[in-house]
């Protein structure tokens, strides 16, 4: 067993140097744990991970979390969270104030050149899990559905019904291609001797508390709302109903806070924008947002408030689900309905897709100005570079049209 200081030093280097979103994480946390550290073995680690996809939420998060329970406990968890999730949070409560301080001096020009390389990474991100998780006509027709009620309904709950009945669905109809299901069922039968000797006893009672604040929370404040209580529910709900990676928060937050005019649109892309240049969680966006929310707090509190908002509900599943993990990936009607819910995720990132394009396309250069900066996001061009470059590439282009 590690020293509790080892555990959370390891993870605070991560969370300085983990750039490129979940998919990177992994494989950093791959590299620490299982090759450098042997923490864990290679299985071991896989086994962790399917298990993480199974849950909504920060995949990697989860998989840290998991990692510092199985060496300490509770309190390594709350450890390898706080290592690997602080430095993302300092500096988006940094870009915050930087662009509260900034944005008088911004013309519109650079803020809409801002809104289309945003739109660029949506588009990147919904084709990257277009690939993953819609590769069954099935996948591919229930995620135009969901994109399609989500863009003819304005109210904030279809979000959540459609997950709801994704997963509803996919409890009938298997979801999952045969590469697929192989897979998953291949992962579910790896070794698990370092996992199943952790007490169980405790985690009914965190499932219990899960899901008495994702249903019972907006029931309260249907009585007696304020606005603290009723900005908990809302960030706590939709880190619970993301599936697939950080890039799915967007539209929940969107339609919570932009689409409620909460948040000013352009502050709220400035934001996203910025959270694409720092390592750790893309969750971590929250902390950025927790500076335009009307709180009655100092920033740090309500950055703080936000951020356990954010991030209750990982603690709570990963603590719920690691002692019946074997059980859970060996569910394959689990499997069938997380399948589903893929689809219905990506389905609500081309929704905000198509949204986002009606509204920040608006001239025939944008188009050409999109294409070019996702050659530069794809190159091997760090991002710290490539975004930079491609808002001067947007005046240069702007200039030559004029």
């Amino acid at each position: 067993m590690v020293s509790a200081w080892t555990l959370f030093k390891t993870f605070l280097v991560l969370g300085c140097t983990s750039f490129g979103g979940p998919t990177a994480h992994l494989v950093f946390f791959h590299r620490t744990f299982v090759e450098q550290y042997q923490w864990l073995n290679a299985e071991e680690y896989s086994q962790l991970v399917a298990l993480a996809q199974l849950l909504p939420g920060p995949t990697s998060s989860q998989v840290g979390l998991a990692i510092g329970y199985l060496q300490r406990g509770y309190r390594g968890a709350f450890l390898a969270w706080l290592g690997f999730t602080l430095p993302s949070i300092l500096l988006m409560l940094c870009f915050a104030i930087f662009s509260q301080r900034l944005t008088p001096f911004l013309n519109s020009t650079l803020f809409h050149s801002i809104q289309l390389v945003v739109f660029t990474i949506v588009l990147l991100a919904f084709w990257q899990m277009c690939r993953s998780f819609c590769q069954s006509t099935r996948q591919i027709l229930f995620m135009l559905f969901s994109a399609s009620l989500c863009l003819l309904s304005p109210w904030s709950f279809t979000l959540f019904f459609i997950i709801i009945f994704a997963a509803f669905l996919g409890l009938i109809f298997p979801f999952q291609t045969v590469d697929q299901s192989k897979k998953q069922h291949a992962s579910s039968q790896i070794s698990q001797n370092h996992i199943t000797a952790h007490r169980q006893k405790t985690a009914l009672g965190w499932a219990a508390m899960f899901f008495t604040i994702l249903l019972g929370l907006p029931l309260w404040n249907l009585y007696f709302p304020t606005t603290s209580t009723v900005f908990f529910s809302q960030f706590f709900n939709a880190s619970s109903s993301v599936f697939g990676g950080g890039h799915i928060l967007l539209p929940l937050l969107h339609q919570d806070f932009v689409t409620t005019g909460i948040i000013p649109t352009d502050q709220f892309h400035l934001g996203y924008a910025f959270a694409q240049l720092v390592p750790g969680p893309l969750f971590s966006f929250s902390s950025y947002l927790a500076l335009f929310l009307p709180l009655p707090w100092s920033p740090w509190v309500n950055v703080l408030f936000i951020s356990i908002a954010t991030f209750l509900s990982s603690f709570l599943l990963i603590f719920a689900t690691l002692p019946y993990w074997s059980w859970l990936l060996a569910q394959e009607k689990i499997r069938h309905a997380v399948f589903a819910i893929h689809a219905a995720i990506v389905g609500l990132l081309l929704s905000l897709l198509l949204k986002m394009a009606q509204q920040d396309v608006q001239h025939g250069y944008d188009l050409i100005f999109i294409l070019l900066t996702l050659m530069l996001i794809q190159s091997r061009l760090n991002l710290w570079l490539s975004i930079p470059c491609s808002l001067l590439l947007y005046q240069l282009l702007q200039y030559l049209a004029f």
